[in-house]
Order: structure tokens, then C-alpha cells, then sequence
């Protein structure tokens, strides 16, 4: 395979570009290839309207009813919130969905060029609980207790995205390819394929996204980066909080985690983020994950699961 001979598109989404990448196919044309990854991209788009809470959606009645009244939300929508208070408690509250608590009135703070303030942090800190998000299993109905309780996917809505996408396009019969959600990545490789997927880890401190800093050879599953490029260039701050201290911890400046699963990934690695690195060392292995962490002062850190896989 050449590289001449790619087939890609890349889509805007969710704040970022979104790039499919295949070869030919042998049952579909170019056009036929390219009519499919439009058609994965608009379930990103979809799921893009339906997670958002910053215009209308049911994140946004979520937390505008805050305190007051119970949101009833479609099955999806239900589960996500589910599964991601499940990460919540596997992490013990490292990653919570209630981060955005403080992250709505950072972000707004951030647009106008204001910092937020300490005793304003602090203040803020009570409302950051996903213990405190009720559930009920029977009418899909969520509701937050307090009214400066705000909920938000910004740590697990792409990832999920990008899952979403690539099986759409295994059950169009699609081989060999790659969706690239901006550094969450999920790929499929044939048995007839020469050689695996190549993946770049990025520099952070770079200002240019394609400078990297390894490679790692993916056949199968799902790879996503987060970090504070840049003091934050690309990412999103506002989830990249200790959820428990209510501040960005710098010591880890950029994780990539390999997964089965782009949600799993993507979560994995924002949480990387907020620990410092021997607490973060110490999580990957106690989950047998695989891992690439990079320091503040540029020393790579790797999990004895990524060891084990490099060394093999």
C-alpha cells in the first residue's frame, strides 16, 4: 500500500477535526468509501447535539433545572451518564462528570481573560460529587440536588464519538482504517494488511501538532492523548481538574493510553493527567493498562503493560 493510494477525509465536530483514513477497498469505490465516512461522521455530529450543554440539549436542562426538577433523557444519554459515574467510582472520584461544577465558570472566566479566584475554587469545590448525581433506572430521569451542580462530558463525549464512528464503519463492511477524533484514535487492521497502524505521540512541548516524540505500532483498538500542550493550546482545561483538589495537577504534562475502546482510552488518559506521576504509574499498572506518560521536565514514564508490549 502507497501512501498515494489513502483514501481520507477530515470533517469538522465537537470543537476539533475529525480525520477517516482508509486504503481501497476491494467492494467499494472512492466515492463509495467517502459517501461512508460522511455517513460515520454524521453520528458524531449527532452525538455532538445530544451531549453538548452549552446550547440546547439534555445536558443543558440537566443542569439549568438543577436543584429543582428531575430531566427525563433517552436511553443513550442515560447509560453514558451511568457508565461514567461507573469510572467514577473505579477512580475514586479522580473522574467525575460534576468537574464541570467548576469547569463552566472557568471556561467562562478563561473567554473573558479573568483567572478563578481561590476562595471562588473553593467555594465551588462542594458541588464537584457524582455520588450526589440521582439516577432513576425506571423513568431515565436525572437530577442534580444542588443548583451550581453542573454535569458535563468533556472527558468521555469524543472518545465515545470515535467509537461510534468505527463501528459504523465494521458494519458497513469498511477494513483497514482509522477514525481520528483529534488525538482520540480507533483503528482496524485486516489480516491481509502488511503492516500495522503508525501513531504518533505528540510533543508537548511543541507549538506545532505534528512534531512527535515516538511512534507506536497499533493493529487493533483505540488510542487517545490528553495533556496541557502549550499551557493548554489544544485541550480543553476545564476537565483537566483534580476533581478532589478542584486544580489542574502539572507534573504530568501528556498521556496516551492504548485501549480496547476509545470511551475507556479517553478517560484513562484525562485522568492521568490530574495525578501526579507515581500515583498515575501506580493506577496504570494496578489496571494492567498501557500507558505513556511524559513529565513536566521532559521524562518519559511507561507502564510495565506498554513495557511488556514495546519489549515483545
Amino acid at each position: 500500500m502507497c501512501e498515494s493510494k489513502e483514501i481520507v477525509l477530515s470533517l469538522k465536530a465537537m470543537g476539533c477535526s475529525f480525520n477517516y483514513k482508509t486504503y481501497p477497498q476491494k467492494f467499494l469505490t472512492k466515492e463509495q468509501t467517502l459517501k461512508l465516512f460522511k455517513e460515520a461522521h454524521h453520528e458524531v455530529t449527532r452525538l455532538e447535539d445530544k451531549l453538548t450543554d452549552f446550547r440546547d440539549s439534555d445536558f443543558q436542562k440537566i443542569n439549568q433545572m438543577a436543584g429543582r426538577q428531575a430531566v427525563k433523557v433517552d436511553q443513550e444519554t442515560f447509560d453514558l451518564i451511568k457508565k461514567s459515574i461507573d469510572f467514577s467510582k473505579e477512580t475514586g472520584g479522580i473522574f467525575d462528570i460534576s468537574f464541570a461544577s467548576i469547569g463552566h465558570v472557568w471556561r467562562e472566566k478563561k473567554e473573558r481573560g479573568q483567572l478563578l479566584l481561590a476562595h471562588e475554587r473553593e467555594k465551588l469545590r462542594a458541588y464537584i460529587d457524582y455520588q450526589r448525581i440521582q439516577l432513576n433506572q425506571d423513568r431515565k430521569e436525572v437530577f442534580l440536588p444542588e443548583e451550581k451542580m453542573k454535569i458535563s462530558l468533556g472527558g468521555i463525549g469524543k472518545g465515545y464519538a470515535v467509537d461510534v464512528a468505527y463501528d459504523y464503519l465494521v458494519s458497513r463492511g469498511l477494513v483497514n482504517f482509522m477514525v481520528n477524533g483529534s488525538g482520540d484514535i480507533k483503528v482496524h487492521t485486516d489480516q491481509s494488511a502488511p503492516r500495522p497502524w503508525r501513531i504518533g505521540i505528540r510533543n508537548p512541548f511543541s507549538s506545532n501538532p505534528q512534531n512527535s516524540v515516538g511512534f507506536i505500532q497499533v493493529y487493533s483498538g483505540a488510542v487517545a492523548s490528553s495533556g496541557s500542550y502549550l499551557n493548554f493550546i489544544e485541550k480543553d482545561d476545564h476537565h483537566i481538574i483534580n476533581t478532589q483538589e478542584g486544580t489542574s495537577c502539572n507534573e504530568i504534562i501528556a498521556s496516551t493510553i492504548l485501549a480496547s475502546n476509545c470511551l475507556e482510552a479517553d478517560v484513562y488518559a484525562t485522568v492521568m493527567i490530574s495525578l501526579k506521576a507515581r500515583e498515575a504509574l501506580e493506577f496504570l499498572n494496578q489496571k494492567s493498562l498501557r500507558g505513556i506518560l511524559i513529565r513536566s521536565d521532559g521524562k518519559s514514564l511507561l507502564s510495565k503493560k506498554a513495557l511488556e508490549s514495546f519489549s515483545s
